[in-house]
């Protein structure tokens, strides 16, 4: 986008650019579709029993969202399963290692999915989509595990999709990793990260998407709350995640707020203060 704007400045002298749901969602699909999307001996090494399986989710206008879970051995009459939402272009292939391994250090159970048109799902991506769909893998999760035992995580986008959950369904808890008030609030702050451009550009937001985000979800979420965000996040600033917590109706005994010091975008799981603030929000889910 930066390019783009840059570009119409010197074509024109100045313009007013419309942010629609095209910049937002950014779908790329998988080149070849066998076998499973994360390696299972690359898992089992990592975290020793550890073992991986598909989890395809059918969705109420048919379409077919692929999706892992991978489970610790044995099981435990108390092990929670982390329902994960990826950020924007996510796809288990290319960072679902990634953003696995620190999840299953936990000691939950994890569940990944592909958004729609991402990776190795079916359809074609739009922001009702992946809400609807969001909803459609929470109902499958929790009629084999219970769904107070499910911890519903979103990282950026995928933040978007957690608080809709959580405040659509009772989750066991929900958590919002670099997260964003509404799309006008943060198409605000990335303007703003560029003060050359407020003398020749106008930016506005598709009214359809504006409102998107985690502030009104966030008002009506009634479970457990973990908000993370790294101080150094240069795309999604923290005092977001701040608004969000400040947001939340929630007493402060049953939502709180992280704020990594050294962490970027996308280094929250990898701060070595993760583990145990995320140890302590899981407590929190199984004592109601």
């Amino acid at each position: 986008m930066r390019v783009l704007l840059l570009l119409s400045v010197w074509l024109t002298g100045c313009v007013t650019y419309v942010v629609g749901p095209d910049h937002v969602l950014h779908p790329r699909r998988d080149a070849e579709a066998g076998g499973l999307a994360i390696d299972p001996a690359a898992v089992a090494r990592e975290v020793p029993g550890a073992t991986v399986e598909a989890l395809p989710v059918r969705t109420p206008d048919g379409t077919t969202l692929y999706g892992l879970r991978v489970r610790h051995a044995p099981s435990g009459a108390d092990r929670l399963t982390i329902l994960y939402f990826g950020g924007n272009g996510f796809r288990m292939s290319a960072l679902g290692m990634k953003k696995l391994i620190p999840l299953l250090r936990t000691g939950a159970d994890v569940v990944l999915v592909d958004h729609r048109g991402h990776g190795r799902s079916e359809g074609t991506a739009s922001v009702d989509a992946l809400k609807a769909d969001a909803l459609a893998v929470f109902d499958a999760v929790a009629a084999e595990v219970g769904a107070e035992r499910v911890v519903v995580h979103g990282h950026s986008l995928g933040s978007f999709l957690a608080s809709h959950v959580g405040a659509h369904r009772e989750a066991g808890g929900v958590v919002l990793e670099n997260s964003a008030t509404t799309t006008a609030a943060y198409v605000r702050s990335r303007y703003d990260f560029y003060p050359i451009l407020r003398p020749f550009v106008r930016l506005s937001v598709d009214p359809a998407l504006a409102d998107e985000g985690s502030l009104g979800p966030v008002r009506e979420i009634t479970e457990p709350l973990l908000i993370l965000a790294g101080a150094l996040d240069a795309r999604i600033p923290a005092w977001m995640s701040e608004d969000l917590y400040a947001a939340s109706p929630l007493p402060p005994g049953r939502k709180r707020l992280a704020v990594f010091a050294d962490a970027g975008h996308n280094r929250v799981p990898f701060d070595p203060d993760f583990q145990g603030v995320y140890a302590s929000f899981l407590a929190l889910v199984r004592t109601g």
